[in-house]
């Protein structure tokens, strides 16, 4: 459902509005009745109400937008003059071209962000794959999936691994299997997946303590400032995840190697100067796990901080 009505620019002179939607509807219905009269009844207004909207309208445009027809056998009537058919033409093509801005707009800054969860590691100084290890009663992944609210992300898991896709399709996310051994290719695989989301959020696959809170704040950030790149920090230091606005996600996709935003924010000045950093909680929200030992200490934190 739509939150915005139909669009209904108006045209305005020095005494105000003086052209819009009921005028247009007004001219419209005595091209079709031949008469100001019998269009005023069918829109159920008064006769001496459309003759003081058309006069508004003909004063403010400065000319006549109705010719009046009297006597004769047909019983006399109301034409529209040239001036008001190409007035007509014109502001109903404004009127189209706006609804589809304004549809394109609401698009924009009401859909569901999307989100990008990399999971296409090989993990090698872990050992096994990080993702699928047990953490704090579940797994890293899920840890990391229960930080990303539905109702603000479109998710998906992008891996190469076979097992990830599964947990990740039983957490209720969407997994999209890939091959491209490179972050680049993570990347554009999951740009893909997405579509024409208004923006993207990348987040580590092994990020566990995230929090909601935090991922809550990063979105409504980018709300606030829809032109920026949004990233996760504590202490000004700047980590994951990113929120990317939908104008830089194109050059994200035309990465090469293995590499990743950063990378972007490293070589182009013009988008570095468009981040605002988001402060985390805690420092360990930006943690990621590259060795077991990682893992162990991670979860020891957990367990203390649980009651």
């Amino acid at each position: 459902m739509k939150l915005f009505p139909s669009i209904n620019p108006v045209i305005a002179g020095g005494a105000g509005r003086i052209f819009g939607p009921g005028p247009a509807e007004l001219l419209a219905r005595t091209r079709a009745t031949g008469s100001l009269h019998a269009a005023a009844a069918e829109m159920g207004m008064a006769y001496s109400k459309a003759t003081r909207i058309i006069r508004t309208a003909e004063d403010g445009l400065g000319h006549a937008l109705l010719e009046r027809k009297r006597g004769g056998t047909a019983g006399g009537g109301s034409a529209l003059t040239f001036e008001a058919e190409l007035l007509l033409a014109r502001y109903d093509a404004w009127r189209t071209e706006a609804a589809a801005t304004a549809e394109s707009l609401y698009e924009r800054r009401f859909s569901r962000l999307g989100c990008v969860v990399m999971a296409s590691g090989e993990s090698r100084r872990f050992g096994s794959n990080k993702l699928t290890a047990p953490f704090a009663g579940s797994t890293v992944l899920e840890h990391t999936l229960a930080a990303l609210p539905s109702d603000l992300l479109d998710v998906r898991v992008v891996t190469r691994s076979a097992d990830v896709a599964a947990l990740a399709e039983s957490c209720g996310a969407t997994a999209v299997l890939h091959d491209g051994p490179l972050q680049s290719d993570t990347i554009r695989a999951g740009l893909a997946a997405i579509g024409d989301a208004p923006a993207c959020l990348f987040v580590p696959g092994d990020q566990p303590l995230l929090s909601e809170a935090s991922v809550r704040v990063l979105v409504l950030t980018a709300a606030e400032n829809p032109d920026a790149i949004i990233r996760l920090a504590h202490d000004g230091a700047p980590g994951s995840p990113v929120i990317w606005p939908c104008d830089c996600l194109d050059e994200l996709a035309a990465l090469e190697g293995d590499v990743g935003g950063s990378e972007l924010l490293r070589t182009r000045p013009h988008l570095a100067s468009r981040v605002i950093l988001v402060e985390a909680a805690r420092a360990c929200e930006l943690l990621d796990i590259d060795t077991p030992e990682q893992l162990e200490e991670l979860e020891r934190y957990v367990l203390r901080r649980t009651p």
